[in-house]
């Protein structure tokens, strides 16, 4: 069975990550108390609900225990932990939850959450990567070091097989989808090759992303 992801809090951050997700192929639970955030995103996911997250029974009428993991990206720092908190009661197993700052990630840790995003801190590396790469077209941030990347496949990794690019070897980097046209092929085997026009999504850490980028970008 395919995993299904939630996402609470619709700012940028939250929309940006409930948008890639579905684009990967996954289906997405995205939730805000927020009417019109959460009509600006209804026709890009597969389940968009108004909920106020930091009432249980309605988190859990929502849905959110189908939910293999849940991103909480709320912005207020109270709510945020509050939600967090919450999941766990719940019982969600894999919950990343987004810190705006050192003390609240401290926190977060304290409650038991164990994988704690700082977008605004760890901007400035995928900033610098993004804009010396015409290449990398997005970035989404899924844990302190880790990054998925939407790439535009270069002329040198044409007509070669993900086998013969040994990317997870040399680079640590996984290919978890590459969309040709309007398809969507959801983790290509190894004999996939790589074809003209490709986007590919990459998932693996923000510096060896950059050193695969360099390697390949000719």
């Amino acid at each position: 069975m395919k995993k299904q992801f939630g996402v609470i809090g619709l700012g940028r951050f939250g929309i940006a990550v409930a948008r890639h997700l579905e684009e990967l192929g996954y289906p997405v639970l995205a939730i805000d108390r927020d009417p019109d955030l959460v009509d600006a995103i209804k026709d890009d996911v597969s389940f968009a609900e108004v909920v106020e997250a930091t009432d249980p029974e309605a988190l859990d009428a929502a849905g959110i225990k189908n939910c293999d993991t849940v991103v909480v990206a709320i912005g207020d720092t109270q709510s945020n932990i509050l939600v967090s908190l919450i999941l766990e009661e719940l019982g969600i197993t894999h919950i990343l939850a987004k810190a705006s700052s050192e003390i609240h990630g401290r926190v977060l840790k304290k409650i038991g959450i164990k994988d704690i995003v700082f977008p605004e801190k760890d901007m400035g590396i995928r900033t610098a990567n993004k804009i010396t790469s015409s290449n990398i077209l997005d970035y989404i941030s899924i844990s302190k070091e880790f990054d998925i990347v939407k790439y535009s496949a270069q002329k040198s990794l044409l007509g070669k097989t993900l086998r013969e690019l040994s990317l997870r070897n040399k680079f640590g980097i996984t290919i978890i989808a590459i969309k040709r046209d309007t398809n969507v092929i959801v983790s290509p085997g190894a004999d996939e090759k790589i074809l003209k026009g490709d986007l590919l999504f990459l998932v693996g850490k923000t510096s060896e992303i950059g050193r695969f980028e360099k390697e390949f970008s000719k």
